[in-house]
């Protein structure tokens, strides 16, 4: 079993037993040194929140979230919906009071900076093969297809294919919308079609 964390980690673990396999850093993170023969963090001293802001990769945003990634049996890879950004985190004195809103400080997250991407991961080993990047951190699933295909979308309402070997871009659609969910495909009679919602609509395409 295979995972790419929003820690920043990707995982390869058991899929009998459970146990931790290995694990390699996939996307920028701060926070930890690397993971040991468990497959647990090693943190680094320091980084928790402070008075005057600790600026921290990946933001609790992560560095990539719920939206899927997508394996392909073809190529052997994991295309991961990638987002690289880090914020401050600010720890101040306030007073719990039971049944208000209590955080104990406050997040600036570092938006200008920011940037995201689908990652295309070597399944066996974790490590990048290729970047397609975004201009800004990505809510959009990833769908990899059997005729060598990886579909995505991005913030600024691009929808897009790319060939799954090198990420090279193919095709793009601007729906006029963010796109925050995952592409899906199905079949009517002989002809393939490629779907993902848009902004308030949903988009539909015939695949020649």
């Amino acid at each position: 079993v295979v995972t790419a964390n929003r820690n920043g980690f990707y995982y390869a673990l058991d899929r009998k037993t459970g146990e931790f396999v290995f694990g390699t850093q996939y996307a920028k993170q701060t926070w930890a040194k690397g993971l040991d023969e468990r497959g647990r963090p090693i943190a680094i001293p320091g980084m928790e929140p402070s008075e005057k802001g600790t600026l921290v990769y990946p933001s609790l945003q992560g560095s990539t979230n719920w939206a899927s990634p997508s394996y392909s049996p073809a190529t052997d890879m994991l295309y991961v919906p990638v987002r690289e950004m880090g914020s401050i985190y600010y720890k101040t004195g306030v007073e719990y009071k039971p049944g208000t809103y209590y955080t104990g400080g406050s997040e600036k997250a570092l938006a200008e900076e920011a940037w995201g991407a689908v990652r295309a991961l070597d399944v066996k080993t974790g490590k990048q093969v290729w970047d397609f990047k975004l201009p800004s951190p990505t809510w959009a699933g990833v769908m990899a297809t059997a005729g060598g295909l990886v579909f995505s979308g991005s913030p600024e309402g691009n929808f897009f294919a790319l060939d799954a070997s090198s990420g090279k871009p193919l095709w793009q659609f601007q729906t006029g919308g963010a796109i925050r969910s995952g592409p899906m495909s199905f079949l009517v009679g002989d002809k393939q079609y490629v779907a993902v919602a848009g902004g308030h609509a949903l988009f539909v395409f015939a695949i020649e």
